[in-house]
């Protein structure tokens, strides 16, 4: 069967197809480029579940306005900071936009910095990183699947810094390693890996 998976993200391509082909799954996968989509998806609910269900009946909708006879798969992560009231929660993607825009000097990690500026002398660091998986059927029905990494943030950014840029501050219990010095496959025990899993799997064997 093939699937639309709602994304450009070149590393959450490929996890996918990783998962795909380590679980002999019978899906092949098209992305927002090759159905060229290029519409502004508006994130406007106020939960992961939310965000992913919009994604996904963005996309489509989108798919049957253009004739494209295909399900979707859509997510949203977001990362929740127990002494910061939970945030960056929904907007980790955009935590920092606003002091980006206003200071173009400013690093393009400047989430991270803006985190642990707010958690400066803070003993409590506990966080989590959840994802929410949304599949959509061509007719509309929907299942969503969840994963959650329970940790604590680092008090100080670890290097190298990329995206996803939380990942230089967020280590899992117990655990000392921030989540960008893991493994490719330590990280498949992670959230969002097995939230693609568990969606992907349930997907395939979908009627």
């Amino acid at each position: 069967m093939k699937i639309v998976f709602a994304t450009t993200n070149k590393r959450k391509i490929e996890d996918v197809l990783e998962i795909i082909k380590e679980n002999n799954l019978d899906v092949s996968l098209l992305t927002l480029d090759d159905i060229l989509f290029q519409e502004e998806i508006e994130e406007t609910g106020t939960t992961l579940q939310e965000n992913s269900f919009i994604k996904a009946k963005t996309v489509s909708d989108y798919c049957k306005k253009q004739g494209i006879p295909y399900p979707v798969i859509a997510d949203d992560t977001g990362l929740f900071i127990d002494a910061l009231h939970g945030e960056p929660g929904i907007y980790t993607a955009r935590y920092a936009d606003l002091e980006l825009k206003n200071d173009t000097s400013l690093p393009k990690y400047q989430c991270i910095i803006k985190v642990l500026d707010k958690m400066k002398n803070v003993t409590n660091r506990k966080a989590v990183y959840k994802t929410i998986a949304t599949y959509m059927s061509t007719d509309g029905d929907y299942f969503q699947e969840e994963g959650e990494s329970y940790g604590y943030i680092a008090e100080e950014i670890v290097e190298p810094i990329k995206k996803p840029y939380f990942y230089s501050v967020f280590c899992l219990e117990g655990q000392e390693k921030t989540f960008n010095q893991m493994t490719k496959e330590e990280l498949k025990d992670t959230y969002r890996y097995q939230t693609m899993k568990k969606v992907l799997t349930k997907a395939a064997k979908y009627k």
